[in-house]
Parts: structure tokens; sequence; C-alpha cells
């Protein structure tokens, strides 16, 4: 091999272990739940609404923890940063909000 092909395989190594290396430290980009505020109460009227959501759980023993929790993501997926809870089902397998976005 010549001096030339022995720097080409070493520059195009170097780039796929540089992109292996910082696709495997980058961080999540998803959004948290944590960061959703919630209430039984209206959103302010400065509060712009996202959209309905609905948390569930396809576990039989889910607690309305979980299932809040759920409701909590997809709002957050949203984009919202405040959920008003409107309603549980029967069995507390699901729950139904509004997600909005907050100042």
């Amino acid at each position: 091999m010549s001096t030339k092909n022995n720097a080409f395989a070493l520059v195009f190594l170097s780039f796929f272990i540089g992109l292996f290396l910082t696709a495997c430290s980058s961080m999540s980009t998803l959004p948290v739940e944590d960061n959703v505020k919630v209430s039984r109460d209206e959103a302010d009227e400065d509060c712009k609404f996202l959209s309905k959501v609905e948390g569930r759980s396809i576990d039989a023993k889910a607690t309305e923890e979980d299932v809040l929790k759920d409701l909590r993501q997809e709002a957050a997926n949203k984009g919202a940063n405040f959920l008003v809870v409107e309603q549980y089902s029967a069995t507390g397998t699901a729950v139904t909000g509004k997600a909005y976005k907050c100042p």
C-alpha cells in the first residue's frame, strides 16, 4: 500500500471512530414529564392550548400515579408545561387532560 492510501485509510477510520463516539455520548433530547405542572384548575388566560392528551396503562394493577405520569409525558411530548387533568376512567387505567404552553 502506498503512503497516500495509508493516509486516506487513517483519515477515514478516524472519521468513523469520531462519529461513533459522538453518537454514543449525545444526550437525549426527549422532553421530560417532570417539567409539566399538573392542576385540576383551568390554565391562565395567557397560556396557549396545545392539545387534548390521554395517559393510560395496559396494566390492570396500574395506579392513578402511573397513568398520570404517562399523561404528563404525553403533554411534555407536545411541548406543554402545564396540564389540566379532566377525568380518570372508571378502572383507573386511563386519564384525560388538556395540555398548555404557559409563559
